[in-house]
């Protein structure tokens, strides 16, 4: 009974395994929900920032942007899937009964998420600024891992877990801070 399983055999017995297809079906949607997390961020700039909708520099290049790179939004976007993955991800297919595929219920699924989560989490200023600055105003290419790091602890901050690349996810519990008095 002692059989050595080598590693393209272990995968193999594990490719339908619910968080392996999800996780496919989260990386062939990113350009599609990077966009349209620039689009949400616009709207809410538009919103928070400019509501009389006056037209001045900064707004003009944010309505001339052309989605040419959205692909610093790749961590962010991973975050976001691994959260979605550890909240929702057990390792059971169900069966569906309508005749879609496993995958395309999981990037219906995934997308509702992802446009709820967007949405809450660009009602926090620092986010609508972080991602306009990875995107929209970032034509020359920065290396801006200040800024996605900090949208990232933002991320964190809203699930409350803490991602690590080595160790997985650990849960976080925030407390409120306390302000101490002077005696």
């Amino acid at each position: 009974m002692n059989k050595v399983i080598n590693q393209t055999e272990f995968l193999q017995n594990f490719e339908k395994d619910k968080n392996v297809l999800l996780k496919v079906a989260q990386d062939q949607i990113f350009n599609d929900l990077a966009r349209h997390l620039v689009e949400i961020t616009i709207h809410k700039y538009s919103l928070y920032f400019n509501p009389l909708g006056l037209v001045d520099d900064t707004f003009q290049q944010i309505l001339d942007y052309k989605f040419g790179n959205v692909e610093e939004l790749e961590g962010i976007y991973e975050n976001l899937c691994v959260a979605y993955r550890y909240k929702y991800g057990d390792n059971q297919l169900e069966i569906i009964w309508d005749g879609k595929s496993h995958e395309d219920k999981y990037k219906e699924e995934w997308k509702e998420t992802f446009d709820r989560w967007s949405n809450d989490l660009t009602e926090n200023p620092a986010v609508i600024k972080g991602i306009l600055q990875l995107t929209v105003f970032n034509e020359t290419k920065k290396n801006l891992t200040f800024v996605r790091n900090a949208i990232k602890g933002l991320i964190n901050d809203y699930f409350e877990i803490k991602i690590l690349k080595k160790n997985g996810i650990k849960r976080v519990f925030v407390k409120e801070k306390q302000l101490k008095k002077a005696s």
